[in-house]
């Protein structure tokens, strides 16, 4: 009998082991390094407000192609890399190179996994047609980039931060609640209604 206990015992013991080597292999998205590659809309979002305790980094590069900061982004040695493109580069008038777009995405994808960092893509956020200098064509372009983003990151195992589906209206586009007067920009309100996606979209893609 009495071995009966001993090897309940080290059963127990075993188990609570492999419980505690599991938990630890997923790791606490707060002592992660995340970093955000973006501009204006990434500059302006208060991370300390919206996700306090967490090590959230920002990488702002105000052009199209994000690869020329990622020397920068490299920098941080982080774990976690949310790459977006923001709707200030889709023309007003169309025609917007998407495809050019699309390969920025896929090099950052590969520039992450090469550094053992986990990928995280966004989509664009949407603009509040003919406020400021916003159009429908614009739009349009938005829309189709943000299609691709998802089919790509459902394709190639990538974590998706559908910001686009979180905050665009019945008619697909920004809330004019939700920005500061100039139909692309959030305002406080929109960064309310974005911020709640962030950190559970975070949990599903840390390493």
């Amino acid at each position: 009998m009495r071995s009966v206990y001993v090897v309940l015992i080290l059963v127990t013991a075993l188990t609570a082991a492999c419980s505690c080597s599991d938990e630890g292999a997923s790791g606490d998205l707060r002592d992660m390094t995340v970093v955000f590659v973006g501009a204006s809309i990434t500059e302006a979002w208060d991370f300390g407000r919206y996700f306090p305790g967490y090590n959230f980094k920002k990488v702002i590069y105000y052009e199209a192609d994000k690869t020329q900061a990622w020397d920068e982004v490299a920098a941080y040695d982080p774990d976690i890399v949310v790459v977006k493109e923001c709707a200030a580069y889709f023309n007003a008038g169309g025609g917007t190179p998407l495809a050019e777009y699309e390969n920025v995405m896929k090099s950052m994808v590969a520039l992450a996994r090469n550094a053992g960092a986990t990928p995280v893509l966004a989509t664009t956020i949407p603009v509040d047609v003919g406020v400021g200098d916003c159009t429908q064509e614009q739009l349009d372009d938005i829309i189709a980039f943000n299609g691709w983003v998802r089919n790509y990151c459902a394709q190639n195992g990538v974590a998706l931060m559908d910001y686009y589906n979180r905050i665009a209206d019945d008619q697909g586009q920004l809330p004019s609640d939700c920005h500061g007067g100039d139909g692309l920009h959030p305002n406080d309100h929109g960064y309310a209604v974005l911020s709640p996606i962030v950190i559970p979209v975070l949990e599903g893609a840390k390493p």
